[in-house]
Parts: C-alpha cells; structure tokens; sequence
C-alpha cells in the first residue's frame, strides 16, 4: 500500500460528500445553541491537535509531510504523541466530526466519518506504520506498545 491522496485532501473531499448528502437519512436536529457549541468543541478541539502535533514535528526538526514518512529523522513520542501515535489524523477527524454537525448530517456521522477513519487507516497510517518500523525498529516497536493508533 502506498500514501496516494494527502489526508487533508481526503478530509475536504470528505467534509464535501457531507455537504452534499445532508438531506440524506435526514437531519438530526439539536437545539441551535447545542449544535453550534459542539460544532466549535469538535472544530477547535481537531484545529488544537494539529497546532500541537504540528508544533512537536517542528520542534525536533522532523518532517511533517504524510507522503514521505520515510523521510522522518527523529520518532515523536512526546507531547501530544504521548497520547495518541497519529494526532493529526484524530484532529482531522475531529474537524471532519464538526463539519457533520454544522451541516446536521446524520449520513456524514455515521458513513463519512467512519469511512474517513479506515481510509486513512488503510492507506495513510498502517503505510507509516511500516515505514517507522523500518526506520525505528525497536524504538518504535516500544513506542506502539505504550501508545494506541488513535485514542
């Protein structure tokens, strides 16, 4: 398997089939002020996971560019990747969570975010899971006992 689409890019293709199909399987209706108050819950929290992952890459000089995991100098295993191996990708999904809400899509909640989580599974993360194998060997191998892939 190999990294094809950048995972932002499958987000906003994601956040726009959920657009697109929130007549679909009807709305879910919530209290306005609920809607909007988890809408910017799920909103931040997602934009706040990348800054943080973001901020741990950067500050030890490794790359952050999902389509060359191979490229990546030093194993992050601090900070927020204390928590969760793949941040960026829960934030993601976290803004992709939003989106669905926003736009009071039941079908985006149920079908769009699931299938957000085994596409980047399958083809995003289970490829850097190799990749950092290869370049950490045990190191790694520690790290994925001690931490889980999402939460």
């Amino acid at each position: 398997m190999r990294t094809k689409i950048p995972p932002p890019i499958v987000a906003l293709i994601s956040i726009l089939l959920t657009y697109l199909s929130r007549d679909y399987l009807g709305f879910f209706h919530l209290n306005f002020y609920v809607q909007q108050t988890l809408y910017i819950i799920f909103f931040g929290l997602g934009i706040s996971i990348i800054f943080f992952a973001t901020r741990e890459f950067k500050a030890i000089d490794t790359t952050v560019n999902p389509m060359k995991p191979k490229n990546a100098s030093k194993l992050v295993t601090r900070g927020i990747f204390k928590y969760t191996r793949n941040p960026m990708y829960l934030g993601l999904t976290s803004i992709l969570l939003s989106s669905a809400i926003y736009f009071s899509s039941l079908f985006g909640v149920i079908i769009y975010v699931p299938l957000f989580i085994f596409y980047i599974t399958i083809f995003q993360i289970i490829p850097e899971e190799e990749a950092m194998r290869e370049l950490f060997k045990d190191k790694y191998k520690d790290y994925c006992s001690n931490v889980r892939r999402w939460i």
